[in-house]
């Protein structure tokens, strides 16, 4: 993947002279900074580090550039180096309520968009087959209730999960809502992660597959932050987030 995307930024390079390809596979996040300036948003995965900047993102890997998205050209990014950011005086502490230790899962739609409703929030939606679908099972068992994942999202989404199962029986009525949205949302493979707003329309699809390195956790995590930021203020996605 890392080598796919630094052909791309050779190709670029010799198309339009004036890119600079300002940050290199191996760097510090010291250099980095150096280079980019102050990142718009951290996030800290297990040991990678992902610094998004306004027109691109870097993955650190212990500490050095493993990854990088989007041009990342030092002329758009903010010119201040850390050292000569001015000193300031240490705010006070805020206190903030404890992120949940787990996700609640809602398996009502109607309640899920109206907790959504109250509490200003988009809706993650995961449609999955539990008791038939191996990669469904490995993100229940890794990823919809790890408190990592809780603490990180639960601030802007309300977890909904739609069930279809094959060889466990269910009420009528739930496998009937179940087979309702699996056609209405048009569910073709499993599992399947959607951005909804309150009132159920879809905003965006998360693109997980496309993720390449780390565990499902770490995948899932930078996907569905992509489809966040994508979403931001409850409007549909156009298209993907990054550039490339």
């Amino acid at each position: 993947m890392i080598g796919s995307m630094r052909w791309w930024f050779m190709v670029l390079a010799a198309l339009f002279p004036a890119l600079v390809i300002a940050v290199e596979e191996g760097d510090t996040r010291a250099e980095v900074l150096a280079e980019l300036g102050p990142p718009q948003s951290t996030m800290a995965v297990g040991n990678q580090e992902f610094l998004t900047f306004a027109n691109g993102r870097v993955v650190l890997t212990d500490g050095k550039v493993s990854a990088m998205r989007g041009e990342l050209d030092p002329a758009a990014s903010p010119s201040v180096k850390p050292a000569a950011v001015a000193p300031r005086a240490a705010a006070a502490p805020v206190k903030r309520s404890a992120p949940p230790r787990r996700a609640r899962w809602y398996t009502d739609i109607d309640a899920a968009m109206a907790a959504a409703a109250d509490g200003d929030k988009r809706i993650l939606a995961l449609f999955t087959g539990s008791d038939w679908c191996p990669p469904c099972q490995q993100f229940e068992a890794e990823v919809a209730h790890d408190e990592q994942f809780a603490g990180i999202f639960a601030p802007d989404f309300i977890f909904f999960k739609s069930d279809w199962l094959r060889n466990t029986p269910q009420p009528r009525a739930v496998a009937e809502e179940v087979d309702r949205l699996r056609r209405e949302y048009g569910i073709r493979r499993y599992p399947t992660l959607k951005i909804l707003n309150a009132s159920g329309e879809e905003l965006d699809e998360v693109d997980w597959t496309s993720v390449r390195g780390g565990t499902l956790k770490e995948a899932m995590i930078e996907a569905i932050d992509d489809s966040r930021r994508a979403t931001a203020g409850g409007k549909k996605a156009s298209g993907s987030w990054w550039p490339f």
